[in-house]
C-alpha cells in the first residue's frame, strides 16, 4: 500500500513546485511592468490616470505601456529561443544570436540605412526580419548533410555567417549619412523607442504560435536533451524535431530583433538561471524561461530610461553587464 502511494506523492511534488514557481515569476513580471510604466522621463501618477488626466493617459497608453509590453514579449521570445537552441544543440553556450540570426537582421538594417530607406517608417524592421530569415535558411543549408542537420556544422556556419554579416555592416555604415548612422547604431545596441501596439500584437501572435509548436514537441525535446541516439531509440523523429525547433525559434527571434534591435545574452542568461531549479526538463523550462526573460528585459529597459536623466542608454548594455560575466563563468566551467 505504501509503495503505491510513494510514486503518486513524488509526482505531485514537482507539479506543486512548478505551479508555485510559475506563480512567483508571474507576480514578479506584473510587478516589473507596474514599476516600468510608472517611471521614466515623466513620472506617472496612478491617481491622475484614474482621475481622467488626458496627458497622463496618453503617456501611459500610447507611449509607455506598448513599450513595456513589447519589452516583455521580446524578453520572452529571446529566452524561449535560447532554451530551445541549448536543448537542441546540447550546448550550454548556445544563444539565439550564435546561429547568425541577429547578424542577418543587423546586416539587413544596415544595408537599408545605407540606401536611405530609414526615412520610411517600418522599412528597416521589415528588411531586418527578412535578413534574419535569410540567415536562418543559409545556416541550415550549410549545416545540412544529406538528410541530417549536423549541430557542430550548424554552430560553425553561424560563426562564419556572422563574420560575413559584420563585413556587410561595416561597409554599409561607411556609406551611410551621419544622421542615419546614429539611428542605425542606436537600433543595433537595442532599443524599444517608438514601440507601437501593432508591434506588440504581431510579436505576441508569433510568440504564441511558436510556444504552441514547441509545446507540441516538448516531450520529444525533453528526451533529445539526453542525446540523439537515446531519443531515436525511444521513437523520436530527431530531424523533424530539429526543423520545428530551430525554424520556429529562429523566425520569432528575427521578429524580436526587427522590432527592438539587438539585445544580447537574454537567451543565454535566463535559461541557465532557470536550470538551477529545474535542470533538464524542457516542459518546465519553457514557461519559466519565458516569464524570466520578460521580467529581465522590462527591468533592463527601465534602467535604460532612468539611469541617465539627459539621455536613454541602450538596453543591450545592461543585459551584457549581466551576461558577459555569466558567459565567462560558463566557459571556464566547461574547460
Amino acid at each position: 500500500m505504501g509503495r503505491q502511494l510513494l510514486p503518486t506523492a513524488n509526482c505531485q511534488r514537482p507539479t506543486q513546485l512548478v505551479k508555485r514557481a510559475l506563480l512567483l515569476f508571474f507576480v514578479l513580471l506584473l510587478a516589473s511592468i507596474a514599476l516600468a510604466v510608472s517611471f521614466g522621463a515623466t513620472s506617472l501618477s496612478w491617481s491622475a490616470i484614474f482621475g481622467g488626466d488626458e496627458t497622463a493617459r496618453t503617456i501611459l497608453f500610447r507611449i509607455r505601456l506598448p513599450r513595456v509590453l513589447l519589452g516583455a514579449l521580446v524578453g520572452a521570445t529571446l529566452a524561449v529561443a535560447g532554451v530551445t537552441f541549448q536543448t537542441l544543440l546540447r550546448n550550454p553556450l548556445a544563444d539565439p544570436f550564435i546561429l547568425g540570426v541577429s547578424g542577418g537582421a543587423a546586416a539587413g538594417a544596415a544595408a537599408a540605412t545605407a540606401f536611405g530607406l530609414a526615412a520610411y517608417r517600418g522599412v528597416v524592421p521589415a528588411i531586418a526580419f527578412a535578413g534574419a530569415c535569410g540567415a536562418t535558411a543559409a545556416v541550415f543549408t550549410l549545416a545540412r548533410r544529406r538528410d541530417y542537420v549536423d549541430p557542430t556544422r550548424l554552430l560553425l556556419s553561424g560563426l562564419v555567417l556572422n563574420a560575413f554579416f559584420s563585413a556587410v555592416i561595416l561597409i554599409s555604415f561607411s556609406l551611410s549619412k551621419q544622421s542615419d548612422l546614429t539611428a542605425a547604431l542606436r537600433w543595433m545596441m537595442g532599443t524599444l523607442f517608438g514601440a507601437s501596439w501593432n508591434d506588440v500584437t504581431l510579436l505576441a501572435l508569433l510568440l504564441l504560435a511558436v510556444v504552441a509548436a514547441l509545446a507540441f514537441i516538448a516531450n520529444d525535446l525533453r528526451m533529445l536533451a539526453f542525446g540523439e541516439d537515446d531519443a531515436r531509440s525511444r521513437g523520436v523523429n530527431v530531424e523533424r524535431v530539429k526543423w520545428i525547433g530551430f525554424g520556429a525559434s529562429s523566425i520569432v527571434t528575427g521578429a524580436a530583433v526587427a522590432v527592438s534591435g539587438i539585445i544580447g545574452f537574454v537567451g543565454l542568461l535566463v535559461p541557465h538561471l532557470i536550470r538551477l531549479i529545474w535542470r533538464r526538463d524542457f516542459r518546465f523550462l519553457l514557461p519559466l524561461s519565458a516569464l524570466g526573460g520578460a521580467t529581465l528585459v522590462v527591468l533592463a529597459d527601465l534602467l535604460a530610461r532612468v539611469a541617465v536623466s539627459a539621455s536613454e542608454l541602450p538596453i543591450g548594455a545592461f543585459t551584457a553587464l549581466l551576461g558577459v560575466p555569466f558567459f565567462l563563468s560558463l566557459l571556464r566551467r566547461s574547460r
